[in-house]
């Protein structure tokens, strides 16, 4: 009973190995870009901050497998006077290839992420 039980084991786990692919397989995709941003200011300033994010992002119909990755963050924090918090970023990606000769067809894939935050902190404006 046991050698059957074992018999069965081991045919269900050659079975589900036919099946699964072979994880030595890799692909190749178009291009991506992500650029991530965060502005954030924290004060006592009467006007809220001028925060601005200027993102240029390019790549060649023709580009694969190549990516770029930009993240950054800007944080002010107590005061009253104005805050001007600034951000420009430009991504160009060209060229690569598939490893496989399978051509690959599409758009390069872009990620813009911006968040601002402006937090008026009214304890700023208090003299002691």
């Amino acid at each position: 009973m046991k050698f059957a039980l074992v018999a069965m084991g081991f045919l269900s786990i050659s079975a589900v190995l036919n099946i699964v692919p072979s994880a030595d397989t890799t692909a190749s995709a178009q291009c991506v870009i992500a650029d991530v941003s965060v502005q954030a200011a924290i004060n006592g300033s009467q006007k809220p901050a001028r925060q601005t994010n200027q993102v240029d992002m390019a790549a060649d119909r023709s580009c694969v497998g190549n990516s770029s990755v930009s993240t950054s963050t800007q944080v002010q924090v107590g005061g009253t006077d104005e805050v001007v918090q600034q951000r420009r970023s430009r991504h160009r990606l060209s060229g690569g290839s598939n490893p496989y000769g399978a051509s690959v067809n599409g758009p390069t894939v872009a990620v813009p992420v911006q968040v601002q935050v402006n937090v008026d902190n009214p304890a700023d404006r208090l003299r002691y």
